[in-house]
């Protein structure tokens, strides 16, 4: 009997040879060389093309470079390998939701949920799915499994908070508001839901306050406009004024804030109040400990119910 010949390694690929080529993949991806990356997996995939990890790398390699339809096929081979691979399903459902199929990416995660039912983002994310397509209450369901699993989730109380919103439960949503800061006091999305549930209430110190505290976080030209409505109801022209300025300084071509910006400078002719700064909206209500001594009472009462 003749020795083996090296042609055999066309039935039976070189382990060493394929491990090579999916280290190379990824780091080649971590390093954002999607190009490289997704020239490595192909190789592994010739080597092998019923090789799951390789199509799950030339997954993410093709998310990154905006092809929804291959990275889509990608992740359905890998899943077609290995159906229970919960990053497969996860970069499926992504890639579903950049293609716009909302429904095929509530049934993805539907997929994993049954085989990973404590998965805390696949709720989370399936909530936010429901809520796009406008089934607020199943988004509130899905939350509320997060929340029993997890009752200190910033981001399920947030989010739920939201969907009560749209079922028409103003105080639903604003206790969930109060909890996602109470678990989440950076929470810049909690904040701004904040900001325009008060402001819709008619407690515009409140609003101007979250306003304040969420643009600490991060900037944004609709949540400065927000402060300077609030101040312009308050008859704070001069603070409503900065607000609008700052707002058209980051989009020029906000209407909202452009015609606030006019009713500002009319109001300063007239009037012009400034009440301090309010750090109790929200935290504090009336009867708790030291809010009868605030030396601020008075003002705060102007401008909170």
């Amino acid at each position: 009997m003749n020795a083996p010949s090296d042609s055999g390694d066309r039935f039976l690929p070189s382990v060493d040879r394929l491990e090579v080529e999916m280290k190379a993949g990824r780091r080649a991806l971590e390093a954002g060389e999607f190009d490289e990356a997704l020239r490595r997996f192909t190789a592994a995939l010739r080597l092998k093309p019923e090789y799951d990890a390789a199509w799950l790398g030339r997954g993410h390699v093709l998310r990154n470079l905006a092809d929804t339809d291959g990275a889509i096929d990608a992740y359905a081979r890998a899943l077609k390998v290995r159906p229970e691979s919960e990053e497969a399903w996860m970069g499926l459902a992504a890639a579903l939701r950049g293609a716009g199929r909302v429904k095929e990416e509530v049934a993805a995660y539907d997929a994993l949920l049954k085989v990973r039912p404590d998965l805390l983002e696949a709720w989370i994310n399936r909530g936010a799915a429901l809520h796009e397509l406008r089934d607020f209450r199943g988004a509130v369901a899905c939350y509320d499994r997060v929340l029993g699993m997890r009752p200190e989730h910033a981001t399920a109380w947030n989010n739920r908070g939201a969907a009560l919103l749209r079922l028409g439960d103003e105080d639903g949503a604003e206790r969930c508001f109060a909890e996602a800061l109470h678990f989440g006091p950076d929470s810049y999305d909690a904040m701004v839901n904040r900001v325009f549930l008060v402001q819709r209430k008619g407690r515009p110190g409140e609003a101007a306050l979250w306003a304040g505290r969420a643009l600490r976080v991060r900037e944004s030209a609709p949540l400065w406009a927000a402060k300077g409505l609030a101040h312009l109801v308050l008859l704070e022209s001069t603070l409503a004024i900065q607000a609008f300025d700052r707002a058209l300084d980051l989009d020029r071509d906000l209407k909202e804030a452009r015609a606030g910006l006019r009713k500002a400078k009319a109001l300063r002719q007239r009037t012009d109040f400034y009440r301090g700064v309010y750090e109790c909206f929200g935290t504090h209500l009336a009867g708790d400990p030291g809010c009868a001594e605030c030396e601020i009472l008075a003002k705060c009462r102007e401008v909170s119910p």
